[in-house]
C-alpha cells in the first residue's frame, strides 16, 4: 500500500477545468456526484486499486473511495475519484486489497471489558492449548511484577482439542509463576494458579456453601479449579484499577477492537457494571480520545434503581440521544426489568403488568426497548405485552429489538416482524460443542430469520461469553463451524448477508443509518481495509481476516502498512 502526496499536476488541472469524463464504473454512478463542484469541496484523501464492498442496497463494488474530513465524498473507479483531487489530497494505493464499511456490534458488554483489557490474554480463536499457554505467558511477562494476569471469556476448553482436560494447577504455576492468574471460561467455571489461590486465601480448609463447587482434588487440596459461585472467591478480590490505569486500558481495548476492524459498539451495561465505568469513556470523548464509537444503553447500572415505578419514571426524565455520534445513550436494556430475566421461566399476573407499563413509558417518551431473549416462551409473553403496547402507541418506528434470539420459533419471529422489531443476534453458541447442541444447546436461526424478510444484525455478546472479533461472528455464520473446526450451526447464510447484517444493519438498529453502515456519499468515513478478501476467501477461513487499516472519520486509527 503507498502513500502519495501531493498529487500529480495533470491531475489537478483536470479538476480545475473541470474535465471529469464520464463515470467508469457503473455501480457507483450515483455516488461520485460531488456536491457544490470538485474543486471547492477536494478530498483531503482518496484510497484507490482497492475493492471496496459499499454495502449500499445493492452490494455495490467500486475501485475507490474519496474522504473530505470525516465524510465520505465519493466512491467509484479509481480514475474518477482522482480527477476529483486538489493540490493537497493525499492519495493511498489499497494494491488490490478490500475494502468493508466499518463493523459495528450491536451489543457488546464493552465498558465492562475495557477496565482490565490490559490485564488480559484474549484467547478468542486460540486453538491449541499450548498456543493458549503462550499467550498468558507472555501477557504476564508484559505486565508490572505483581499484577494479575487474566483470560476471562471468548474461549472454551473444547477449542483447544478433544480431550476437554480442565487446565491443571501445575501448568497454570508454571505459565505464571509469580503473579495470580485467573482464566475463566464464560460464566460457566474458572482456573486460578496457587498466586491467585493464595490472594483469595483459599486453602484446603476454606469452605464454600454458595451454588457451584470449589473443586478438590483426593487428598482435600484446591485444584485452582472454581465452579459456578465459587469464581467469586477469586473475582472477589482482584485489586481496583487506578483510574490513570483504566484509562490506558480502555485505549488499549479500543486500539485491539481497532485491529479487528470494529469502529463501533453498542454497550449495554451487564453485572458488576456501574456509572463509573461510563464516566471513564466520557472523559475520554470529551477530551478527543475516543475513537471508537460508541453507543450505550440505559439501564439500572445507571443508578436509575430496579423496581418498575423508578424504571417508569427514568424513562420519563431521560431523553433518548438519536444523533450523537460518538458517545450517546439512546436506548433501554439489555435487562429491562429483572423478573423477565427467571430462569426457570416463571413470572407473575402483576410483573408482566408491571413490564407492561415499562414498555408504554419507552414507547410514549421514544426509547428503543432492547430485550434480552434466549427462550421462545418467554419472547412469547414478551411478544404479548408488545402487541398490547402498540394498539396504545404504535411501536413500528422504535426498532424494538429482540437480543440474542436463541430458541425463537418461526410464529414469534412473523409476530415481531408484524410490529416492525429488529433481531439482534449473537454468537456465544459459537462455543458450544456438537454435544451441547444435540443435548440441546440453541443457536440463533439466522437463515429463519434473514428468509422471513425481517431486519436483523449481527454482533457478539462479548466479552465474556463470546469474542468480539466480528470476524469470528461472520465467520460462524457463514461457515456453521466453531473455534475447534465442528460444524455446529446448520442456519447458515451469505456472505452479503452477514456482513450486511454486521454492518448496514446494525447500523439501522442504533438509528445511525443516515451516518454509518455502509460507504456512500456523504455518509461517515469509517472503514476496514482486510488482508485477504472477504468475497473469495474460503469460508472457513473468514474468521482469520484481520485488518491492515481501520479508520474512524477520516483518520487512520490502525495501520499496519507504510
Amino acid at each position: 500500500m503507498k502513500v502519495h502526496r501531493p498529487l500529480a499536476l495533470t491531475l489537478l488541472t483536470a479538476v480545475i477545468s473541470g474535465v471529469l469524463g464520464p463515470l467508469s464504473n457503473p455501480a457507483s454512478h450515483a455516488q461520485a456526484q460531488v456536491p457544490g463542484g470538485a474543486a471547492a469541496t477536494a478530498p483531503d484523501r482518496i484510497f484507490t486499486n482497492g475493492k471496496v464492498l459499499t454495502v449500499d442496497r445493492d452490494f455495490s463494488v467500486a475501485e475507490a473511495i474519496a474522504v473530505r474530513g470525516d465524510r465520505v465524498l465519493a466512491v467509484g473507479s479509481s480514475a474518477d475519484m482522482l480527477a476529483l483531487a486538489g493540490p493537497e489530497t493525499e492519495t493511498t494505493d489499497l494494491d488490490g486489497r478490500t475494502v468493508l464499511p466499518g463493523l459495528i456490534d450491536n451489543h457488546m458488554h464493552f465498558v465492562r471489558a475495557t477496565r482490565d483489557w490490559y490485564r488480559h490474554a484474549r484467547l478468542d480463536g486460540v486453538t491449541s492449548r499450548e498456543s493458549a499457554l503462550a499467550l498468558i505467558a507472555a501477557r504476564a511477562s508484559a505486565l508490572p511484577d505483581g499484577e494479575w494476569v487474566l483470560a476471562i471469556g471468548g474461549w472454551n476448553i473444547a477449542q483447544f482439542g478433544t480431550d476437554y482436560a480442565p487446565f491443571t494447577l501445575a501448568e497454570l504455576d508454571r505459565t505464571a509463576p509469580d503473579r495470580p492468574l485467573y482464566l475463566q471460561e464464560g460464566y460457566s467455571r474458572g482456573f486460578a494458579n496457587s498466586e491467585a489461590l493464595r490472594a483469595a486465601g483459599i486453602g484446603a480448609g476454606t469452605s464454600f456453601d454458595g451454588r457451584g463447587t470449589l473443586v478438590r482434588d483426593d487428598a482435600g487440596n484446591p485444584t485452582g479449579e472454581l465452579v459456578g459461585g465459587a469464581m467469586s472467591l477469586v473475582t472477589s478480590v482482584m485489586p481496583a484499577v487506578p483510574a490513570d490505569v483504566w484509562e490506558a486500558s480502555l485505549r488499549a481495548a479500543v486500539s485491539d477492537m481497532h485491529r479487528m476492524g470494529l469502529t463501533a459498539v453498542y454497550d449495554v451495561g451487564g453485572n458488576g457494571v456501574t456509572a463509573q465505568y461510563y464516566d471513564a469513556v466520557e472523559r475520554a470523548a470529551e477530551s478527543g480520545n475516543l475513537t471508537m464509537r460508541v453507543f450505550y444503553s440505559l439501564n439500572s447500572q445507571h443508578g436509575i434503581g430496579s423496581s418498575a415505578d423508578e424504571i417508569v419514571a427514568a424513562l420519563r426524565t431521560h431523553s433518548p440521544d438519536l444523533s450523537g455520534l460518538r458517545f450517546a445513550q439512546f436506548g433501554w436494556g439489555e435487562s429491562t426489568y429483572q423478573p423477565m430475566r427467571a430462569q426457570p421461566w416463571r413470572i407473575s399476573r402483576q410483573d408482566l403488568e408491571a413490564y407492561e407499563a415499562i414498555a408504554l413509558a419507552a414507547a410514549e417518551h421514544g426509547w428503543q426497548m432492547h430485550e434480552h431473549s434466549m427462550r421462545d416462551e418467554k419472547i412469547r409473553a414478551m411478544l404479548d405485552v408488545f402487541e398490547a403496547v402498540d394498539e396504545v402507541r404504535s411501536i413500528a418506528d422504535l426498532r424494538w429489538t429482540i437480543a440474542h434470539t436463541n430458541g425463537i420459533s418461526p410464529e414469534s419471529i412473523a409476530r415481531a416482524n408484524a410490529l416492525g422489531m429488529v433481531f439482534a443476534t449473537h454468537s456465544s453458541s459459537r462455543l458450544a460443542t456438537p454435544a451441547a447442541i444435540a443435548n440441546g444447546a440453541t443457536a440463533p436461526p439466522f437463515r429463519t430469520i434473514h428468509d422471513s424478510g425481517g431486519t436483523w444484525g449481527l454482533g457478539s455478546d462479548a466479552t465474556t461469553v463470546a469474542s468480539p472479533n466480528p470476524f469470528h461472528n461472520i465467520g460462524w455464520v457463514v461457515s456453521g463451524l466453531s473455534p475447534a473446526g465442528e460444524r455446529i450451526l446448520t442456519e447458515t447464510v451469505s456472505r452479503e448477508a452477514a456482513l450486511t447484517a454486521h454492518t448496514r444493519s446494525n447500523a439501522w438498529l442504533l438509528f445511525r443509518e443516515g451516518d454509518l453502515g455502509s460507504l456512500e456519499a456523504g455518509k461517515l468515513a469509517d472503514f476496514v481495509v482486510l488482508d485477504r478478501d472477504y468475497m473469495s476467501v474460503p469460508a472457513d477461513e473468514i474468521k482469520d481476516l484481520r485488518s491492515v487499516m481501520t479508520v474512524v472519520g477520516g483518520n487512520v486509527v490502525h495501520t499496519e502498512v507504510d
